[in-house]
Parts: C-alpha cells; structure tokens; sequence
C-alpha cells in the first residue's frame, strides 16, 4: 500500500489524504458521538414520559382528595404525642437540637422554648412544620437579633388545641 502511494502523483496523495482524514471524522462521528446524542435523546424522551406521568398522578390524586391512611395526615399520631416528645423529635430532625436551651411544658397543652444562637429561616421553617404536621401554634415569641448574621435569640410559647 505504501508502494501504491508513492507512485500517485503529489495532488493524488494530497487528496487521498483529505479523503481519508474525513474518513476518520466520519468514523468518530458515527461510533462516539451519535451514540451520545442518541443516549441524551431518549434520556430527554424519557424525562418527559415522567413528567407526563407525575401530572397524571397530581391530577388524579386531587380528583381523589387525601385518603385514610396516608401521608397527608401526619398529625394524626402526634395528637396523642406529649408535646415535649413532639418538640424533642421535631428539633433534632430540623437540625435545631443544639440550638434548644430549654423546654418547659406549660399546662397540658402549651409549652415554653428558649432558643441560642438558632438559625432564623430553619427555625421558620421548623415552626411552620409544628403549625402543618402536629396542629401546634405560636402563642407568643420574643426574638432577638443573635451576635452572628441569619441567627436569633428567641423565646417561644407554643400551644396545641385541646383535643
């Protein structure tokens, strides 16, 4: 083959040249690159199908409404709960555990927090939680700006309905 080569004249190498580099192109295109993108494609298809489903599913669990049993109800259980419990679980799986200071029951149905150095938007977020999943309210808060910016001082007095 080097024979045949060398006995083509200059602007025949030189083509035969570029035919083969668009060869090799052509080679990777078709064996690395197509795959990729094909893979992406249906990845994409894919992604879509889901989507489609997850709005099928959204639609008819609002025709359906919440059903006995489910997530929707949470707070359910946690009516029997003490408070003192409810807060113990709520705070460590917020994060804000290390933060509680103290924790006074106050009645059956109300209890007194005092929270350091807390990080204002999880305890927020930790509040609205308590008001969502277990019925609990703010009855009155007392909330000062902490030495570090996003944290707060804060005394709280929460408060469940009497069952």
């Amino acid at each position: 083959m080097k024979e045949w080569f060398e006995q083509l004249d200059v602007r025949e190498r030189i083509l035969v040249m570029i035919a083969g580099g668009l060869a090799v192109v052509a080679l990777i295109v078709m064996a690395g690159i197509r795959p990729i993108v094909s893979l992406s494609e249906r990845g994409h298809e894919m992604v879509e199908d889901k989507r489609a489903l997850l709005a099928e599913l959204r639609e008819v669990a609002a025709r359906l409404g919440p059903q006995r049993g489910s997530a929707a109800q949470p707070d359910a259980p946690s009516g029997s709960q003490s408070m003192v419990l409810v807060i113990d679980q709520t705070t460590r799986s917020s994060g804000l555990a290390p933060n509680l200071k103290r924790n006074q029951p106050d009645g059956a149905s109300s209890i007194r927090l005092r929270f350091e150095n807390a990080p204002f938007d999880a305890l927020v977020t930790w509040l609205n939680d308590l008001q969502d999943r277990h019925g609990m309210s703010v009855t009155s808060a007392n909330i000062d700006v902490a030495a570090e910016p996003g944290r707060v001082n804060c005394n709280l007095t929460l408060a469940r309905p009497d069952a």
